[in-house]
């Protein structure tokens, strides 16, 4: 009689526990991510560097660690550079953050992008990855996308 009602007792907790935790993950709003620029740093005879920058905003009401963000840097439907941060950025409950984003890529990737650039005079470029999110809930996947146009006339 006593191990029935411990299996019953026992049950009960495992069906409160993964409804609240059902719950809670409904609760979980994902953090939007706009692409806000790419900065070209430096070009040079091996390749160049820019940085992405992102705005993120976590509409929860507690804070959330990005403990990874891949990237993938297209220019036009060329692929330029892909990567990954693993450096920890905090995502305050309820306010944007900016994170930036190092890239390196090489001459060979950079010749066939300056075609572009040469041709047009300007390039269409897409960022997308996925960030790495650290909730009271468990680690969750979540991709992104942005779009720009880098005119060099402009700069």
């Amino acid at each position: 009689m006593k191990r029935n009602v411990v299996l019953v007792v026992l049950f009960a907790a495992v069906v409160v526990v993964a409804g609240c935790a059902r719950m809670a993950r409904a609760a979980f709003q994902t953090p939007t991510v706009e692409l806000k620029d790419v900065v070209v740093k430096g070009i040079g005879l091996n390749g160049g560097s820019l940085d992405v920058i992102l705005d993120v905003y976590n509409p929860n009401d507690y804070r959330i660690d990005a403990s990874r963000v891949t990237y993938t840097v297209l220019a036009d439907s060329l692929k330029v550079a892909t990567g990954e941060v693993t450096k920890l950025v905090t995502l305050t409950n309820r306010k944007m953050t900016t994170i930036t984003l190092p890239v390196t890529f090489t001459m060979r990737e950079l010749t066939k992008a300056a075609g572009v650039l040469l041709q047009n005079g300007s390039i269409n470029y897409t960022v997308r990855g996925e960030f790495t999110l650290a909730t009271p809930f468990g680690n969750l996947t979540r991709p992104y996308q942005g779009n720009g146009r880098y005119d060099s006339l402009s700069r």
